[in-house]
């Protein structure tokens, strides 16, 4: 049995939303239980932290990210087996730093193949350090649309029904859907929409049938409302947003996942960046409006999870991006303990996991962070833990070693 104590005179666990002293009981990968009076006596064998006044909170979790970032360059989706497990070698070496940043959960919205599973399967089975993944496969786009060195390509309902099949026989959890064009790829205009009603339609059908969810791409109104005709279960980025959009998004119950950090970046870039001149000019084009719609969306009360759309060579993986992203998103309005919450507890619920994730409780998943300061005081204190525990092991801080083994 691993056994492990976390103390502190801070506790955050995602249910009070004032900090409190207490305790935290890991055995075998899962919270025991969680206290606010004396400490339990442990085994003998049991690790203990003490955290004295740091803050102990849920782990991170990045809801739009892509592993591809990590590797060494993206393949082509058909690339060969040796080409195949250089990135699964990639991933997993690129993966156990991002853990070890703080973000203990990463939804994945689009590989080049699928490779990512065999990824997840080797987190999971503990060999590798680094983030629970939350996958959608290859992403779904129409051929020679946004992001198809990340997909798959289709034309038509039967084949967008066909390709869902596909990436979900191949595990995936969530199917990501890409429906107008976007910044980061040449020859196409955020005012494009490339995929009809027909095919986003029969994307969300085949999905839901299969009990699995729905995440789209959209840069601007027009792909929003196909989107919501649709009935994706999150947009991804809230570029366009007008009063229709997000009132429709309350009834419906439908997600934003903000990416608000990403297209700042590329909006106020200059040419000294290294970015490309045309993700530039449409991130200049668009990251004002997308400000004032996550604004609106927040006052409307739209359903919010944190994401970064990291890793791109100007916003890495990681805990400094998320603790960036929520910055900014206080910023505009949202309160310190709702931006925590949208990487924690609500980025659990979209994520159907909010009984296994997110909050600090008897029989949650361990993976938890500790930090320096009180984040809701100095949200920039998530950029760097403290300690690190994921999956009930200590992978960053005291009794760990580079493997996240406990010494």
């Amino acid at each position: 049995m691993s056994s492990l104590l976390v103390v502190t005179q801070c506790l955050l666990d995602g249910i009070e939303a004032t900090p409190r002293p207490g305790y935290v009981r890991v055995e075998d990968g899962l919270i025991h239980a969680v206290g606010h009076g004396r400490a339990p006596k442990m085994p003998a064998d049991a690790a203990v932290i003490d955290c004295e006044a740091r803050t102990v909170l849920p782990g991170l979790i990045d809801a739009h990210a892509h592993v591809a970032g990590l590797l060494r360059d993206v393949p082509d989706p058909a690339a060969d087996g040796p080409r195949t497990a250089r990135d699964v070698i990639d991933a997993l070496v690129g993966l156990g730093p991002i853990v070890r940043s703080g973000v203990t959960t990463l939804r994945d919205c689009g590989f080049p193949h699928h490779g990512i599973f065999a990824i997840r399967e080797a987190l999971d089975s503990g060999a590798f350090p680094g983030p629970r993944l939350i996958l959608s496969g290859r992403a779904i786009c129409a051929t020679g649309g946004h992001g198809a060195h990340l997909s798959v390509e289709i034309d038509g309902p039967v084949s967008a029904s066909r390709a869902v099949r596909v990436e979900a026989k191949a595990g995936a959890e969530w199917l990501k859907v890409m429906i107008t064009g976007g910044t980061a790829t040449p020859g196409e205009e955020v005012t494009d929409v490339q995929l009809s009603l027909e095919e986003a339609a029969a994307i969300v059908d085949e999905a839901h049938r299969r009990g699995r969810r729905v995440c789209a791409h959209v840069s601007n109104l027009q792909g929003t409302h196909l989107a919501l005709d649709a009935g994706v279960d999150s947009l991804e980025h809230g570029i366009a947003l007008d009063d229709s959009a997000v009132e429709r998004m309350v009834r419906t119950g439908t997600w934003l996942v903000s990416t608000l950090l990403c297209t700042k970046i590329e909006g106020e870039a200059g040419p000294a960046s290294g970015i490309p001149e045309y993700t530039r000019r449409k991130g200049a084009a668009i990251y004002r409006d997308q400000m004032a719609s996550f604004r609106r969306a927040l006052g409307a009360g739209v359903r919010i999870a944190a994401g970064t759309d990291a890793a791109v060579p100007y916003l890495p993986l990681g805990g400094p991006g998320m603790a960036a992203e929520l910055g900014l998103m206080v910023e505009l309005g949202m309160s310190p303990i709702a931006a925590i919450a949208s990487a924690t507890s609500s980025a659990a619920a979209m994520l159907g996991l909010e009984d296994r994730l997110g909050t600090l409780a008897a029989g949650m998943w361990a993976d938890l962070i500790i930090v320096d300061d009180n984040p809701l005081q100095n949200l920039e204190t998530l950029a760097h833990p403290w300690a690190v525990v994921s999956r009930g092991r200590i992978v960053q801080g005291p009794g760990s070693d580079a493997s996240g083994e406990v010494s």
